[in-house]
């Protein structure tokens, strides 16, 4: 897959506006940082902001990763990405799928552990909490801080919902 010729991963539109890629489209970007690849979804749900993890259903509706999303029967085995802006609901964006991004965890997230998701739309965490569900394809090069935060080094690989902790 080569570059996609008028990708601009935080390119948004309203539900009124429409989309503008056939949904599940993927297009990359090469930069600085590798390549990064993304998927183009509706969301179901308002996405708070970039790098905001969500989870896409099969018809490419995106919402953001929580404990419900995501648990069994729900979630496992569905993708994940990235959002690269907030999204209205019902309008249409892109989410990373694979490249250096960034990544909403909460507080003193690790480098290198297993992330999972958590009670906290879009965020993940290093905590294994007990009934969250592993995220796999995600990892931190850089410790997030005290406080909960968008990692600007985190590195994508195909995420998505694996099993409950």
């Amino acid at each position: 897959m080569g570059p996609f010729v008028g990708l601009k991963a935080d390119d948004v539109r309203t539900s009124s506006e429409g989309e503008q890629f056939k949904l599940g489209t993927l297009g990359s970007i090469e930069s600085a940082d590798g390549t990064k690849v993304y998927m183009y979804v509706e969301a179901g749900e308002a996405i708070t902001a970039a790098g905001y993890l969500c989870i896409v259903d099969s018809l490419f509706v995106a919402e953001m990763v929580d404990t419900t999303s995501t648990a069994p029967g729900a979630g496992v085995g569905k993708q994940c990405g990235g959002a690269q802006a907030a999204i209205a609901s019902g309008g249409f964006g892109w989410i990373q799928v694979y490249g250096k991004g960034p990544l909403r965890t909460l507080a003193s997230a690790a480098v290198g552990t297993r992330l999972n998701s958590t009670a906290t739309p879009g965020a993940v965490d290093d905590d294994g909490t007990a009934g969250s569900e592993q995220i796999i394809g995600l990892t931190l090069n850089t410790a997030t801080g005290g406080a909960e935060a968008t990692n600007a080094d985190a590195f994508f690989n195909w995420p998505s919902v694996s099993v409950t902790i």
